[in-house]
């Protein structure tokens, strides 16, 4: 599989997070930002892990016995996409599994680990200051009522603020699965937005975990920070940060564990599993490159998630990541799921600068230097932010997204989340800085949630056509590589503005 520079770096970093996960944190990010948001490295997972995808789109009624025989077992069967995945066989068994005239493909399954590492940056204070309050949840509050809104370049970027001025608040009818690292649905800005009968842990060697460090937890929540962020952009209750929604209701489909990795066959089983419990909305902010001549079964398996989730109704909506990938010129990688079909592919904004925390700022539409690019997969940009030191050094601070910490923070978790240790402003709201492509994939989402509530449900086509369609056209006219179709106008795109 292709790999460029910046991806095995980040493998790199994880390899030494989980050797050092008892006795060692992370590096440590400043006190003043956090971790880039994205996903883009994937790695064979385990020898004796292997993905089946079979000639037919279900799964065989005998096939559990025929692993059997082989000394192997069924861990996730997906029979409405013809998907499974097996494990404890050897590499003779594989061989003369695969050798089945029913089995289009066998791989080894994948690791897919969220890109994240320790940025440096000044530590430039611009939090509340210590005699403001924090206002207890208000069922009416608007998002403009937030404590941090006036320093949030992101949401008027996208316009919003005008939605909100016309009564576009989002609708808890309006369903948002999240496939990431779980949430958590005691922080004060999601509590009561999370469907916990119906959320899922794909990490079960993370329940244990939960249980132990967090008494009275469910398995869906956050110890890591990734699941938490993006779902406080999505919708909030607008008690420390404004979301683009004031309502929905999330799913959290966890697959990716503390240390931010998870397997490809628990991705594509979250689709399948969000989908079929009716999500509107799949929020995937996360994406791997592979090579589909070396990986045909991870393409099709990938591919065949994402058709069945807009076949049930679902717009999937993945990222192009934090690598400045060149999808136009990439040879015969695929960046999954950004590039299987129906899925809004998103790249990233930030602002050039920056005049104060509550601005003015500078071109807020100039790409992310680190966004990945090209016509022939991306669709539409939406704000991720930007970090580094530059001078002056409150232009760079300025620029980061404000994000929501998970309060069920582990050692893997960024320094400013860890609860304990150290916190964004003297009272400990669980608030960080960051930037990446997942968040701009989150606001992406956060529309497609408006969109429902508007236009209805089990319309994902009329969803992504009115997202597309509705954008702000930036750079070159028409299809640009870092834009796409145009940075997202979420007034716009409701019928607000012209």
């Amino acid at each position: 599989m292709h790999r460029n520079r910046s991806n095995v770096l980040a493998l790199a970093a994880v390899a030494v997070a989980i050797q050092g996960c008892h006795e060692q944190a992370l590096p440590t990010e400043s006190a003043s930002s956090g971790p880039a948001l994205a996903a883009l490295v994937a790695a064979p997972q385990s020898a004796s892990r292997h993905l089946v995808v079979f000639t037919a789109e279900r799964v065989p009624a005998d096939f559990q016995a025929r692993v059997s025989t082989l000394g192997g077992s069924v861990e996730i069967s997906l029979d409405s996409i013809g998907v499974a995945t097996v494990i404890g066989l050897t590499p003779t068994t594989v061989a003369e599994l695969a050798a089945a005239p029913d089995i289009q493909a066998l791989e080894p399954d994948q690791v897919v680990t969220l890109g994240v590492g320790p940025v440096e940056a000044p530590d430039v204070s611009t939090e509340l200051t210590a005699n403001e309050t924090l206002a207890p949840a208000d069922a009416t509050a608007s998002p403009t009522s937030a404590p941090f809104y006036p320093e949030q370049w992101s949401l008027r970027a996208v316009f919003a603020p005008e939605a909100w001025a016309a009564g576009h608040l989002g609708s808890r009818g309006v369903v948002v699965a999240l496939l990431d690292s779980g949430i958590d649905y005691l922080q004060p800005d999601l509590l009561g937005l999370v469907d916990l009968d119906h959320s899922r842990s794909f990490s079960p060697e993370e329940d244990p975990i939960v249980a132990e460090r967090f008494p009275g937890r469910l398995p869906i929540s956050d110890i890591f920070f990734h699941g938490t962020t993006t779902a406080g952009i999505i919708a909030s209750n607008a008690t420390i940060l404004a979301g683009v929604n004031r309502y929905v209701t999330f799913l959290a489909i966890k697959v990716f564990n503390r240390f931010g990795e998870g397997s490809l066959s628990q991705v594509i089983g979250g689709i399948v599993y969000a989908a079929d419990q009716g999500a509107d909305v799949i929020n995937a902010s996360l994406s791997a490159a592979f090579d589909k001549h070396k990986n045909p079964g991870i393409v099709a398996a990938s591919n065949r998630a994402a058709n069945y989730a807009f076949r049930k109704g679902a717009l999937l909506v993945s990222i192009t990541g934090n690598d400045g990938i060149d999808l136009d010129h990439n040879g015969d990688t695929v960046l999954l799921p950004c590039e299987a079909p129906h899925v809004i592919c998103v790249s990233g904004t930030a602002p050039s600068g920056a005049a104060g925390a509550t601005g003015p700022w500078e071109n807020v539409d100039a790409p992310a230097p680190y966004t990945g690019f090209g016509r022939s997969a991306v669709d539409v940009a939406a704000p991720a932010g930007q970090t580094g030191v530059v001078r002056p050094i409150p232009a760079t601070e300025y620029r980061t997204v404000w994000a929501l910490c998970t309060t069920t923070t582990t050692e893997t978790s960024p320094g400013r989340c860890r609860f304990g240790q150290r916190f964004p402003d003297q009272r400990g709201l669980p608030v960080y800085k960051s930037f990446g492509t997942s968040i701009s994939g989150a606001f992406v989402s956060g529309l497609a949630a408006l969109l429902v509530a508007q236009l209805g449900h089990g319309n994902p086509a009329l969803i992504r056509e009115r997202i597309i369609q509705s954008a702000d056209d930036l750079g070159q006219p028409g299809t640009d590589p870092y834009y796409g179709k145009g940075r997202i106008n979420i007034a716009r795109a409701l019928g607000v503005l012209p």
